[in-house]
Order: C-alpha cells, then structure tokens, then sequence
C-alpha cells in the first residue's frame, strides 16, 4: 500500500486550501481499494470515475499563508486502536487451483484517433490556442461550448446548470456517459443527454439517481497544433516528433493497462476458486488502519474526520462503505498471501525489505528510512505483505495459462 504523505497548514487560508483539495480523499481511497485488489503495478493509478457533472473551480489566486507553516505544531498522530491478533490463516482460506491459471489477454491497439484525443487534452493543459470548427459535427477532442440545465424527477436541480461551459469531449471532467453523447451534435443542437449519477456522489440526494440534461451546443472549437507552440512549449523539434512521442506514451499505458487486468484475472480467480473466511479481528483491524490514517489526516488540517469527509464533498456513509469494502479487500489479499508463500516457500529477503524501505522513504519526502519509520506512515509487515504480494503475482503470471 502508499499513503500519501500528512501536509500541514496554517489556519489563516485553511478554507481556501480546503476548496483546492476536495478531490483528495475521493481519490487517495479510490487509489486504496484498487490497489489492494490485483494490480502489483507500483505506478497505478486510481481511476477518478466520480467527476461531477459541472467541473470543480481551480481559484489559483487563493493560497495558503506559506511563511505561517513552519510555526505550526502538528497533533499528536493516534494509533490504530485494534491490536492484530495472531492467527492461523490455514484456519481460513483452503486453496483452490493457483497454477496454470487460464488468462485471456485482451489485445489494446493505439489508434490515430487516440493520439488525436491525447494531444488535444495535452494542448488544452498547456495553454493551446483554440480554433473554430465549422462544416462538420463535434468530434471527441473538440471543446464544444454548451449551455446545459440539469433535470432531476423533472424539476432543475441547484448546481446542475451553466451558460458558456467549455468542455472538452474525452476529457471525463463530466458524469460518466455525458461527454460521449454530445458526438455528432452541430452547432446550435439542442439535445437530451441522460445520465445515472455515481453512488457515492456528493450530493446525496442525486447519488445513484436518473439525471436529464438539456444541453445547447453553442460552438464547436479545437486546438490547434503547430510547429512553433511545439517547439516553444511542449520541446519537440517537429510535430511529426510530438505525435511519435504521444502514441509512444499511450502505448507504454495500453501495455501496462493489459498487464494490470491480467494480473487482475488471476488474482480474481485464485480468490474465487478457494474457501475463503475472513477473520473478523483482521477484518476490524484493516478498516481502523484506514479509518485512524484519514482522522490523522484530518487534525493536520485542524478538523475532525467527519468535517474533514463533508469538506472533502464526500459523505460518511460513502466513506464507511469504501471501509468495509478496503477491509474486506485487504483481509483477502493477506490470506491469499500467507496461503501461497507458505505452500510454494515464497519470502522477502533482507534485502528486498531495506530496499523497499528506502524506496518509501526517498518517495514520502523523508531524509533517512530511520526517520520514515519512526513516523510510522507505514508499518514494516505492510511493507513486507507488498513485497511478498508482488513476488506472488509474478509467479502466478508465470505459471499462467494465455489462451
């Protein structure tokens, strides 16, 4: 597991800082439960599935009071206050089939039209220049401007309209399934786009609910790319060298997309080919760890976890689900571990644990190991589950079966 590192702030600017983080939490535990399912890939990332429907301002011009976080005095961290009792994990979990698992590989191809959407997004985040797209309908990778008003059981919803809205089509900065349905629309369309919002949305009262937009395409724009903003700011001698350099990104993620979901289905089938019961104590344990690292995370910034949970636009039901669900799926992953370690004789070695350590160590921003260990951001036995959890995969790949 990674646990982001505890950022101090000083009172003075805290709400503006606030405002700046409100996707933090969502992520950090979307980060969490996925990665304690399958993937051994160390660099993933969580995938942010809950954007809203209207984007989350960015007020750069707020900021903190810098000079005033040194003088603050941190509060004492709590401890997890369920102790991890002993067990026998051959009490739990019988093993089922592990070897020569069948995997169907799913192949991912790089097209043109993927290196298009990427090197939009790309000139969007570095300040392109927009153009005007006439005799033709919106595209993904153009930015449509769009009046929109949302419907909930027919009435508007607050927060659910906008005049002027630049959005770009791909860039998933809207409710799932809004962007793709604005493909094809011409310029002064006015269409219908329906929607389910997320479960754990925000807004509670939308959570999980049928949403109705009635959107107006304004206009349709794209970036424009060209040999001087690519030189000049993006660094690449010709355009021909950029988009090489796009379609080399996107397929390095296209390989590591493939390797994580293969991973994923082995994982996923070594846990469901075996009799498993989760300790109830391993259980409780897995969810306080997580539960006392947000409430430490949370008097960093001079609040109580359930503020700090609203503050963060999420709610406690929500984060109390994403709990038991994170427990549940870290009770497993250590039983599979001791499991397979034990049966094929699979250990960390002292060299692999101080190498891990140092590598935590230099990625939390620590001078020494010794110093990222007395802050106990993470305990050496997770370290030491990582490890024996990244050894297991590559065997269980290993042993394999692609058909």
């Amino acid at each position: 597991m990674k646990f982001g590192g505890y950022v101090s702030i000083a009172e003075k600017g805290k709400d503006n800082f606030m405002k700046k983080i409100v996707v933090v939490l969502v992520i950090s535990l979307s980060m969490m439960l996925a990665m304690v399912g399958c993937s051994k890939n160390k660099d993933d990332k969580g995938d942010s599935s809950d954007a809203s429907p209207t984007p989350v301002e960015n007020n750069d011009d707020e900021a903190t009071d810098n000079e005033d976080n040194d003088n603050i005095e941190l509060p004492e961290e709590i401890e997890n206050p369920v102790v991890k009792e002993e067990y026998d994990f051959n009490d739990y979990i019988k093993l089922g089939k592990y070897k020569g698992i069948e995997v169907k590989v799913e192949q991912l191809e790089v097209t043109d039209e993927d290196i298009d959407l990427a090197i939009q997004i790309d000139m969007f985040q570095n300040g392109g220049t927009l153009t005007d797209v006439t005799g033709r309908t919106a595209e993904l990778g153009d930015t449509l401007d769009i009046d929109f008003v949302g419907y909930h059981k027919g009435e508007e919803f607050e927060g659910g309209s906008a005049e002027g809205h630049e959005l770009l089509l791909g860039s998933k900065s809207f409710i799932d399934g809004f962007e793709e349905q604005l493909v094809g629309a011409a310029i002064n369309d006015e269409i219908e786009v329906n929607v389910v919002f997320p479960e754990n949305y925000m807004n509670t009262t939308l959570a999980g609910e049928e949403a109705m937009f009635k959107v107006t395409v304004n206009g349709i724009k794209n970036y424009e790319i060209n040999e001087d903003f690519v030189k000049d700011t993006l660094g690449f001698d010709t355009v021909d060298a950029y988009r090489e350099s796009v379609r080399n990104v996107l397929v390095k993620k296209s390989e590591l997309l493939m390797q994580s979901k293969k991973e994923n289905d082995i994982f996923n089938a070594v846990i469901d080919g075996s009799e498993i019961t989760l300790p109830e104590n391993l259980v409780e344990y897995h969810g306080a760890d997580l539960r006392t690292l947000y409430t430490n995370i949370s008097a960093q910034y001079g609040l109580d976890l359930e503020t700090f949970i609203v503050y963060s636009g999420y709610t406690m039901e929500a984060f109390e689900n994403d709990i038991k669900k994170y427990a549940d799926n870290m009770a497993t992953r250590e039983l599979i571990i001791k499991a397979i370690s034990a049966a094929e004789n699979i250990e960390a070695t002292e060299e692999e644990i101080e190498d891990e350590v140092e590598r935590y160590a230099s990625s939390y921003g620590f001078e020494s190991k010794e110093e990222f260990i007395e802050s106990k951001t993470i305990n050496i036995d997770m370290i030491i589950d990582d490890i024996l959890f990244y050894k297991i995969m590559d065997f269980l790949v290993e042993e394999s079966v692609e058909i």
